[in-house]
């Protein structure tokens, strides 16, 4: 029973701390999924330009936000060792200094928007509006330094609750504005593709407003980011983040290329193939935010446990996040399997893009079994501190992704089913191998544990 009691515990713990990451997850999604129906059910081809779009300007986003993953990690230890006074020092550092690398970033996709998303084979007919899109999205770039420096902080103090807030402001703002920009309501002129991204933007721009005001005003006395005494911010802190975070960077750098290589190929087969991705991986995308809340959680969870010395709880966290993991794909791709043109109705009224659609949202819920298995044992590698192993496991995988995808699609001449065996093929070869590599170096811990209470 008392086994039992911990691990109920332990599950309360994660569920507590994954819950308002999972709804901030899902409301981005939301976000994203309500401009594809609004798009989708205008013109195939307004889905696919904001896909086309939305694909590499994400891996751009997601690599800068991946840093943060340093910060997190440093946070939930010195939280973890009761050092919570260290933690404002490292904010203000990454704070300042990546924004300073965002607007770098942000004033190359303007210089060379039209060469990437000619590079990744976008429609010469929907380009434009893709142009259009991503420039004006990537003007949040500005102030993705603030925005996740102040998420990373709150999630490694597992004071999530503002996160999801913010999130469901975002949602909210961006289904408003871009339901009056698309269509043209209250007077307003219908500005479809451009509607959804002006949406888009607003949207992020008041969700990191909203975290600014309830950590440097509303919360000030708690987290003490804004120190006066302090004007000059040193560089020293966010060397040490981004020493952690630079390796969760590039994996994810790396992982977003080798796929923006098979939007490469789907660009290449047609706009048509373009929407059904986009609509398909919506779907996972869905799916994946629950179970990277709760893995998130986890890494938290093992990094404050590892800063009191107690390296066992780490373990058990990881096993039970796990389980959990598994029991959410399962649901989720009995779902795929039983109602797919129901889903997929919902964003589309293209009944023959649906037909088509079906066979590969059942691949969606494939793929999703060996990836949760991934993205769990990845959290838990990066809360040991271990941030390179987790890039040297993503070169394997976007060497299969290269290699596999190129052979299906150039040698055996196969359309969209070669993608989305090629994203399987890496998604168990990496949850394979990160799995046994987490088991051999930090399993350890548990079962010397184990041995010495017998």
């Amino acid at each position: 029973m008392g086994k039992i009691t911990k691990h109920t515990e332990k599950i309360k713990n994660i569920i507590r701390i994954a819950f308002p990451l999972i709804i901030q997850g899902l409301v981005f999604q939301l976000q994203s999924l309500t401009d594809k129906a609004f798009l989708g059910n205008l013109d195939t081809r307004y889905v696919s330009a904001a896909g086309a779009a939305q694909m590499p300007y994400a891996a751009t986003i997601d690599s800068m936000v991946a840093v943060s993953t340093g910060l997190i990690i440093i946070t939930s230890k010195l939280f973890g060792a009761n050092k919570k006074g260290q933690i404002a020092s490292y904010v203000r550092s990454m704070a300042l200094y990546h924004t300073m690398a965002g607007v770098v970033i942000f004033g190359l996709w303007h210089m060379f928007a039209h060469e990437i998303l000619t590079f990744f084979q976008v429609d010469p007919s929907i380009i434009d509006y893709s142009i259009s899109y991503v420039k004006i999205c990537t003007a949040y770039l500005l102030f993705i330094g603030i925005d996740s420096s102040l998420q990373a902080m709150l999630q490694g103090m597992g004071d999530t609750k503002p996160v999801m807030y913010a999130g469901i402001l975002k949602v909210g703002l961006n289904i408003l504005i871009s339901w009056i920009l698309i269509f043209g309501k209250f007077g307003f002129p219908a500005l479809y593709v451009t509607g959804a991204a002006i949406g888009t933007l607003v949207a992020n721009l008041c969700s990191c407003l909203f975290l600014c005001i309830y950590c440097l005003v509303y919360k000030k006395h708690k987290y003490q980011i804004l120190n006066m005494d302090q004007l000059r911010v040193s560089v020293k802190p966010y060397f040490e983040i981004i020493r952690l975070g630079v390796p969760v960077g590039l994996e994810y750098l790396l992982w977003n290329f080798s796929n923006l290589l098979l939007i490469r190929f789907i660009n290449g087969f047609s706009y048509r193939d373009m929407a059904i991705y986009t609509l398909t991986f919506g779907f996972q995308c869905i799916i994946y935010v629950i179970f990277e809340g709760t893995s998130k959680a986890t890494l938290s969870l093992i990094g404050r446990a590892i800063g009191a010395g107690k390296g066992q709880d780490g373990n058990s966290f990881f096993y039970i996040t796990m389980v959990l993991n598994f029991i959410i794909v399962g649901l989720a791709t009995i779902c795929f399997f039983c109602f797919p043109k129901t889903l997929l109705s919902i964003f589309s009224n293209d009944t023959e893009l649906i037909k088509r659609a079906v066979l590969f949202l059942e691949w969606i819920g494939i793929i999703m079994i060996p990836q949760s298995m991934n993205v769990i044992c990845g959290n838990a590698i990066r809360a040991h501190g271990d941030t390179k192993w987790m890039f040297v496991s993503q070169i394997i995988g976007s060497t299969i992704i290269i290699g596999v995808s190129w052979f299906l699609v150039e040698i055996l001449h196969m359309d969209m089913l070669a993608i989305y065996i090629t994203i399987f093929l890496d998604e168990a070869a990496r949850g394979g191998v990160n799995f046994l590599y987490y088991k051999h170096k930090y399993g350890k811990v548990m079962r010397a544990n184990l041995n010495n209470k017998s």
